[in-house]
């Protein structure tokens, strides 16, 4: 049966968020057409499998109206629930488009901000901008403290006034790193491609941004050491970020349940990591071959360009720019899933470790999804919301591969220690 091949293009619909430029409020235009041949009501797209998805979201960051989103009235975090998302409403809010303020809101003449935390606007609605904290470990030394500051929408001067984007940030402080995740409000997710056009700044990019809060209270030197500095750490260079953090998308069930691509600042800037989890054997003691890759890409991600993750029935791929990188059909995640997006580091072997005062900047214009749904047809489990899930972590092998994971049964708020402490393993063997 033909359908109709979605070609998955953001530029069509690039005002299909709450956004707005210096002209008139426009409408945004319709979502893609799906195409009804036969009886079929699906999405499809490019590559050598056409997916068949049932639904589709668009969130656009490039033209947010910063300062009707600042007029929310909002001192804490928005507080919705999973029943929340509603399908195929490509993450806009009306009332914000046209300028129209919900009960609630004031119009007072704001000044217009050039940034604005996440959680004050209607993004939050569909992605949940995580809070929590894990404490330093021998293996993992540096505390991690998520913050709700660390995710927020900036102004790119770059383009124009007018133009903004999403940014997650990571900083280090003497006594922890404050770090940054978002993950879908969703968690049974059931096969997906999903599209992400981000860069990571190079050091002295100038970002517009939030406060940073100290989300720690000092410590007694004498009960909480400042955690020392790493002095191996390399000098900055200006076409690259800062050394020592980890940026995650991936596909989240489990960790014997996962598909990610991650990128480790302190690679060269062509450099990404893809893998389907688990990667390794632990009864064999050795890296599984097929589960996960080192690819160098044609485009830095210095520059911004569109990563994207096909997770279907029996095979995962992986392209930036369209152009296919890798394809796996070992450890095809076969559980419903939620989408998590990150930017950490805890000091361990996988990131390394971050000069204090340095940040690290993770910027997003979009992120794009097609998607199935576990309750489509009825079938998969529950999945319970958590918010104790951090990124992934490996450590470097010299063949290509990445190790991971532990026999145990999956404790989100430890998987750094578990998986530092493999590669803490993997070191000693390889000497």
């Amino acid at each position: 049966m033909k359908l109709n091949v979605l070609s998955f293009g953001v530029a069509v619909i690039y005002f299909c968020t709450v956004a707005s430029t210096s002209s008139a409020p426009r409408a945004p235009p319709p979502p893609p057409a799906k195409k009804h041949p036969h009886g079929c009501d699906c999405y499809t797209i490019s590559g050598p499998d056409p997916g068949y998805f049932r639904h589709y979201k668009l969130w656009d960051f490039r033209a947010v109206d910063l300062k009707k989103h600042a007029s929310l009235n909002l001192s804490e975090p928005i507080d919705y629930g999973d029943e929340d998302w509603d399908d195929d409403d490509h993450g806009y809010d009306e009332d914000l488009q046209y300028g129209h303020l919900s009960p609630g809101v004031h119009e007072e003449k704001d000044t217009d901000p050039r940034s604005l935390v996440f959680y004050k606007t209607s993004f939050e609605r569909d992605w949940s901008s995580q809070n929590w904290e894990r404490p330093g470990t021998p293996i993992a030394p540096v505390p991690m403290v998520n913050s709700k500051h660390n995710v927020f929408l900036t102004r790119d001067y770059e383009r124009n006034y007018y133009a903004t984007y999403l940014v997650l940030r990571t900083t280090r402080f003497s006594e922890y790193t404050s770090t940054a995740e978002i993950e879908t409000r969703i968690r049974n997710i059931y096969r997906c491609s999903v599209r992400v056009r981000l860069r990571l700044l190079p050091a002295g990019s100038a970002v517009s941004e939030p406060p940073q809060l100290k989300e720690w209270p000092s410590r007694d030197p004498k009960q909480h050491p400042t955690v020392p500095l790493n002095k191996t750490i390399p000098p900055l260079r200006d076409d690259k970020p800062p050394d020592g953090a980890c940026a995650g998308i991936f596909t989240y069930h489990d960790q014997n349940c996962e598909s990610d691509i991650e990128i480790l600042t302190r690679d060269p800037a062509h450099r990404v990591h893809y893998a389907n989890q688990p990667d390794y054997n632990f009864t064999a003691d050795h890296e599984i071959p097929g589960a996960s890759t080192i690819a160098d890409l044609p485009v830095p991600w210095t520059t911004w360009s569109t990563h994207r993750l096909d997770w279907l029935s029996d095979m995962s791929r992986w392209y930036v720019d369209n152009e296919m990188q890798d394809a796996k059909t070992y450890g095809v995640p076969d559980l419903e899933s939620m989408i998590i997006l990150n930017l950490w580091s805890d000091g361990g072997l996988w990131t390394g470790d971050m000069r204090i005062g340095d940040s690290i900047y993770f910027g997003i214009e979009y992120i794009e999804l097609l998607y199935n749904r576990s309750s489509d047809s009825l079938m998969g489990h529950h999945v319970s919301p958590s918010q104790n899930h951090t990124g992934h972590q490996r450590p470097p092998l010299t063949n290509g591969s990445i190790a991971n994971g532990y026999p145990f049964e999956p404790d989100r708020k430890h998987r750094h220690e578990m998986l530092d402490l493999l590669a803490l393993r993997l070191q000693i063997n390889l000497l």
